[in-house]
């Protein structure tokens, strides 16, 4: 098994940041976030720092850093250094605690562009992601800046690492989403509806 896998080809990850912008930082902006990187097939191979991920384990994770701390400029930076190695696509997550900020998958696939040296097939990497967490939830509760020319804090995710000898970075920016709670408001709603409709009957009765 380990004599095939020197023939496998890798994305090295030397870095990973997310930039949050647009919002009130201040000192309970977190110091850190969780990176997980979870392998989407069980031919894809996970390293961290050297240590090989189980095909059977759930994935690994490590801690993205806060690097920098700008409430003039009203972001904050998240940084991760650590050695990721890819070979095939996986999916990540970004936490706070226990809250999940966003999720995306690194995923590798066939363009005209780029060609392997080991198979003759094109290939490169490329990225989605979106955000989960809402600009109200969480850490950025609160924290939205009604004077910022943007409508809500938004979120750019970069990667930056090596494949097949050539460098490879890959930008997302997305904009966290005010979501709206219209559940909540029907299932208030309706309970005095309901209530006054019984009463009615109840009068009508008498």
């Amino acid at each position: 098994a380990y004599q095939s896998h020197s023939k496998l080809v890798w994305l090295d990850i030397r870095v990973f940041y997310v930039r949050i912008s647009s919002f009130m930082v201040d000192d309970s902006t977190p110091e850190c976030l969780t990176l997980n990187h979870i392998p989407l097939s069980p031919d894809t191979l996970l390293e961290v720092n050297g240590a090989r991920c189980s095909i059977y384990s759930e994935g690994s994770s490590c801690i993205l850093r806060r690097d920098r701390l700008d409430k003039k400029s009203e972001e904050a930076t998240f940084v991760s250094t650590d050695s990721i190695r890819l070979s095939g696509s996986v999916k990540f997550e970004v936490f706070h605690k226990e809250d999940l900020v966003l999720s995306g998958v690194l995923e590798m696939s066939c363009s005209n562009g780029f060609t392997s040296k080991y198979n003759g097939n094109p290939r490169k990497w490329s990225m989605n992601c979106e955000t989960v967490m809402s600009a109200g939830a969480g850490f950025l509760k609160g924290k939205h800046i009604i004077s910022s020319e943007s409508s809500s804090p938004t979120i750019e995710v970069y990667v930056a690492g090596c494949f097949l000898g050539a460098p490879v970075i890959l930008t997302k920016t997305l904009q966290f989403n005010h979501r709206k709670k219209p559940n909540r408001k029907v299932v208030l709603d309706s309970i005095p509806e309901y209530d006054t409709a019984a009463t009615n009957k109840d009068d009508g009765s008498r």
